[in-house]
């Protein structure tokens, strides 16, 4: 009576209940040993002379009692407090030390327009070491191509692939990467998936990408599945000359990706020239729907043309009069 005690309560010595009644009556016991953390809803701590099933607490001795708690933590694996999106190649770059290195690298790379490849990665290093919770998502080539088909998406590490993604697409990943622990502490790249069967696939479900978060390794634990460890931030490498720059530019890749989405100022970031989806590859019903979408936007554009002639003509007989 009147010590203060340090009071240590194992997660061990805790019992796990689950109702499935609204007003939480009817309880039934939780192997808290078999159960997964992040399904934790949230921690009681109770002193009473019941147990929670109603029977007589032999541990429930009548007395005057106070317990003033600070934190309670390492309940539940901790879910991001930060999700930040940077880009495939920065850590492909981080690697290069030499330019023969660099002259070998997909267009992006060799690029690397004011060094931004190297400012990315040195945001991820600083959010690495910041002791934050925290979930990095390098997109691949951002694209506004079918932007209206499903894809399947793949997650995968080491900065070893390259492609597309929606920007709608990047926004269902970090959705779902602050919504769930399994997404904390990793870093991952992610694109379409290009195989014919991954079109007209609903890939964007929280469940299905939940699923493929699972299947990645923590930063900390690359080394485990053959993964490079993570290279030091370095400084961006010098400014390419603007021959250098229009070479890159004039790379077939490069070419190909801009016949692609002309109005797009992207880079080829393939080791290829690409897949391009025609109307053959997707499925009858998505080239239907692709099609009807692109007659709509060409009536639109049309319709605004002619707003805009009419207004112009309008103009200049008011001019006149």
């Amino acid at each position: 009576k009147g010590v203060l005690q340090e009071i240590v309560l194992p997660f061990r010595s805790f019992v796990g209940l689950s109702s499935t009644n609204a007003n939480f009556a009817n309880y039934s016991a939780l192997n808290l040993q078999e159960t997964d953390r992040s399904d934790i809803d949230y921690l009681n701590i109770v002193l009473s002379k019941f147990e929670f099933n109603g029977l007589p607490n032999p541990s429930g001795i009548p007395s005057q009692f106070s317990l003033q708690l600070e934190s309670i933590e390492g309940v539940r694996n901790p879910k991001p407090q930060i999700v930040l999106v940077t880009s495939a190649a920065c850590e492909r770059n981080a690697r290069i030390e030499t330019k023969e290195q660099r002259n070998a690298e997909i267009p992006i790379v060799k690029l690397n327009p004011n060094g931004i490849l190297n400012w990315k990665y040195k945001g991820e290093d600083a959010l690495r070491q910041s002791g934050l919770a925290y979930s990095i998502v390098r997109p691949c080539g951002l694209t506004t191509l079918n932007e209206t088909t499903d894809f399947l998406l793949d997650l995968k590490q080491g900065d070893s692939i390259s492609g597309a993604i929606s920007r709608k697409e990047v926004a269902s990943i970090v959705s779902t990467a602050l919504s769930t622990s399994i997404s904390t502490g990793k870093t991952y790249e992610v694109r379409r998936a290009e195989a014919k069967d991954a079109i007209g696939v609903k890939g964007t479900s929280r469940q299905t990408l939940s699923n493929q978060l699972q299947s990645l390794v923590k930063d900390n634990q690359r080394y485990t599945v053959g993964l490079p460890v993570l290279p030091a931030a370095v400084d961006p490498p010098a400014e390419l000359t603007d021959e250098e720059k229009q070479a890159v530019l004039n790379d077939p890749r490069v070419v190909a990706q801009r016949k692609r989405e002309p109005n797009s100022q992207r880079v080829a970031g393939r080791d290829d020239d690409g897949v391009s989806i025609s109307d053959e590859t997707l499925s009858p019903n998505v080239a239907a729907q692709q099609q009807q979408q692109r007659q709509e936007q060409q009536q639109q554009q049309k319709q605004r043309r002619s707003a805009v002639e009419w207004i112009g003509s309008w103009k200049e007989t008011r001019g006149s009069a």
